[in-house]
């Protein structure tokens, strides 16, 4: 399958909507990367937090791999604060899952969810703690090489 995605602000529920399919490339996931900070700049550091729909994903090569870890640790730096993690491939779950974890600094911020009712749900329950201001908003993050970060 073709590789595409999408990616919206939904700025009043402090929330960036991603839906990727396909088998994505180096070039499509680079193209991926630029939009997905230029949409996320808009934040600037606030918390906010993220909606991955990645159904319709297949795992990445492991070139491919690191520009998402990239432009996941790109967020978790930039105020992300929850990601609801949509999947229905185990490889490719897996995968990200394991990319994640890798920058992480302590527990981490991703939920896995099995529908988009439920990640609307945990990011619902997110967004009160985050207005009521009992999330944590500093970075959960490390610094991996970001020479090719930069670059994107």
């Amino acid at each position: 399958m073709k590789p595409r995605f999408e990616i919206s602000d939904a700025g009043e529920e402090r929330t960036i909507r991603v839906r990727m399919i396909g088998q994505f490339d180096l070039r499509t996931m680079n193209d991926f990367a630029r939009e997905y900070r230029r949409v996320s700049r808009v934040y600037a550091g606030t918390p906010h937090m993220v909606l991955a729909d990645m159904r319709g994903s297949r795992p990445a090569t492991p070139e491919v791999a690191a520009v998402l870890g990239e432009t996941i640790e790109f967020s978790r730096q930039n105020g992300v604060v929850c990601c609801a993690h949509l999947s229905d491939d185990t490889v490719q779950r897996l995968q990200a899952a394991r990319l994640a974890r890798q920058i992480a600094i302590s527990s981490d911020i991703t939920f896995d969810v099995v529908s988009l009712e439920e990640a609307e749900r945990v990011l619902a329950e997110r967004r009160q703690q985050l207005l009521a201001g009992r999330v944590d908003a500093k970075p959960t993050s490390v610094s991996l090489d970001t020479k090719r970060c930069d670059t994107l």
